[in-house]
Order: structure tokens, then sequence, then C-alpha cells
């Protein structure tokens, strides 16, 4: 059976180069009011002790069984909750998070709620509840999906998509775009916000489309949505485009030069195409821009033996690839000039979505 894979030299093809105007929603500021907001001031949510989305939700559950008669959008609720944080605090964490720090260390745990975020949740706390619950829910679905990195690659455009359509559905769009968006306030690089904010316009704007469309339909559609790599070695990302954006390969193949000299070129072929020459000595790292899902072919060639001493090298994957027995990597394997290794890997079903 033919294959058609696309490869690039360390590269998923090219990245588009049109220009790409940021739409007026990715700047949505991150003030939020609606019916529900209990008017619980931006001084006394300052005062509230740093806390996780997780800790909060244990105050939530304590104060409401606590106090089963106090509506959970009064001022009441949130100055008990902010008293139960404080009580709390002892056992979670008391510092804040850096104001500038990593996405994935963001999302993971949401550890310590920056300013932003710490505002919107005693001030919306109904909804920040149910919020946590669209976290974990999209924390799952990614991970049921993709394997591999969950950071800046296609996984990680799903998740933001998804999760911003779930607290679209659960609590409102206003909403969704607000604590979208304040999550994102403390990210120190500007790509990696760019691209969180895009995914989550889109999460979004599927929800709009649709509003009454169910968890899975709204997951296969993303599943199927379009994508955009965007190169940001060789392209800043700008975004507002109805694009699924990610960053990082998702799945890469690399060989390398592993002695015994250090100085030999492999050629290495998939499915029978070449589709590349390693430097001399050196390592390539090949990414795989669309790829079906099943058994491929993988030979390397030692095209030069520099000091003629045996061409020693190694293959490793990335990205859910495997090797026969499962495997991501191998250990060094020798052939001799002008000889070939030949294998296969193996793509596990994740997604049919479409690569632009």
């Amino acid at each position: 059976m033919s294959v058609d894979v696309t490869i690039g030299g360390g590269f998923a093809g090219e990245p588009s180069n049109d220009p790409i105007e940021v739409q007026p929603e990715t700047a949505t500021p991150i003030a939020f009011r609606d019916a529900e907001t209990n008017g619980l001031s931006r001084a006394e949510s300052d005062r509230a002790p740093s806390f996780s989305l997780d800790t909060f939700a244990t105050a939530f559950d304590r104060v409401r069984a606590a106090q089963p008669t106090l509506a959970q959008t009064s001022t009441e609720f949130a100055r008990a909750l902010v008293a139960e944080l404080a009580r709390l605090a002892p056992q979670a964490t008391t510092q804040a998070l850096p104001r500038e720090i990593k996405a994935s260390e963001m999302w993971d745990t949401f550890q310590s709620l920056n300013p932003e975020e710490k505002a919107l949740v005693l001030a919306n706390p109904v909804k920040a509840y149910l919020s946590r619950t669209a976290t974990t829910e999209a924390r799952t679905a990614t991970e049921q999906t993709f394997s591999g990195s969950m950071y800046l690659t296609r996984a990680d455009a799903f998740r933001h998509s998804y999760w911003n359509w779930l607290m679209s559905k659960c609590c409102s769009v206003g909403w969704a775009t607000a604590f979208a968006t304040a999550h994102e306030s403390s990210v120190a690089n500007d790509d990696d916000k760019r691209m969180d904010l895009n995914n989550n316009m889109i999460g979004r704007r599927l929800f709009t489309s649709a509003p009454n469309s169910t968890p899975e339909a709204a997951q296969a559609a993303l599943l199927n949505y379009k994508l955009l790599w965007v190169n940001r070695i060789r392209k800043n990302v700008t975004v507002g485009v109805d694009y699924l954006v990610y960053l990082e390969p998702s799945q890469t193949l690399t060989v390398f030069d592993d002695g015994p000299d250090y100085d030999d070129i492999y050629t290495v072929s998939i499915a029978g195409k070449a589709v590349g020459d390693t430097p001399q000595g050196a390592s390539r790292e090949f990414e795989f821009d669309q790829i079906p899902s099943g058994d491929h072919t993988l030979t390397v060639n030692c095209k030069l033996d520099g000091t003629k001493g045996g061409c020693g090298f190694q293959i490793r994957l990335k990205g859910a690839l495997t090797l026969p027995g499962g495997s991501s990597n191998t250990s060094q394997l020798v052939i001799q000039e002008g000889e070939t290794h030949s294998t296969t890997f193996n793509f596990p079903t994740m997604n049919d979505a479409r690569t632009n």
C-alpha cells in the first residue's frame, strides 16, 4: 500500500506566510460582569490568600454545606469563601506564582491563580466551580485522544479549544472569554499566549455556531478542524484566523550518528521514499506534518563512512510513534558503508485532522 507522508528536514512543510490580523475578540478585556456577579470588590479579592482551583472547589463545597441557604451568587457567600480559603491557606499554596510562567505550568494544576483569575473566581464562584469541571474534562478528553507532548502541540490546541467550548456550554461565552484570557495574562512567551488565545477563540466560536451540540460532536468537530502549524523560528505567531494553531511538532523521527568515529552520513527513507540525509557526524530530526495511522517502513542507509570504521547510529521516535515491540528508540545499530537497516514504526489512530 502506498503511504503519502509529508516530511521536512526538521520542519513540517512551510508555515503560512499570509498576513494574519488579530481579531477584536482576542484582545477582549479581562473585566467580566453579568447578572450573577456578586459584587465582591477587587480589593477584597486581592486580599484573599493565594489558592489553586482545587482549593477553591474545596472551600466552595465547605461553605455550601455549612450555609446551605446562602445564595451562592451573593456577596456574603463570596466573603465566606474568602474566609474559608484563609483557613485552608496553610494546607495550600501560600505564595503566589511568579507573574511570568510557562503556559504548561499553569494548565496542568492551576496551582496558584493569578490576580486576574482570582478576582474573576471570587466574583463569580458558581461559574468558576463549573469551570474547574470543564478544565478536568478537557484534560481527560485530550489524554484519551492524544499521546506524546501536550505542550504547544496539536493536542494542546485541541485541549484549549475544547476547554473553551465546555466553559461556554456550562457558563457563557462571555465568561469563557474572560476566564481563558485571564488565564493567559501570566504567560511570558507572546507566541505561546497568542496560540492559546486563538485556540480558545475557536472553541467559543464553535459553541456559538451550534450551542445545542453534544460534547462528543464538539470533540469530533475540533479533531477535524483545520490546523495551521506556525514555525516560530521563521515567523512570529499572530492570531485571529479560522485555524487551530500549534507551534511544536507532534511526531518526530531522529537519526543520529552514534560512533565510533562520528563522521558518517545516513540517508533516511519512509515507505520507500528518501526524505533526507543526516549532516556528517550529527543528527537530523524529521517532523511528520501528516501521517496516516498504522505501520510504516523505515530504512536507514549508510551513505558515507568517513573513516571506514563502521556506521553506528540510533533511531529515536517521539509523539506516540513506536518501533516493533513498543519502544521509542533503538540501542546502537551498526552497518557498513552502502548497507541499509530496515525496520517499521507504528503511528496509532489519534484523529483525522487536516493540516494546512
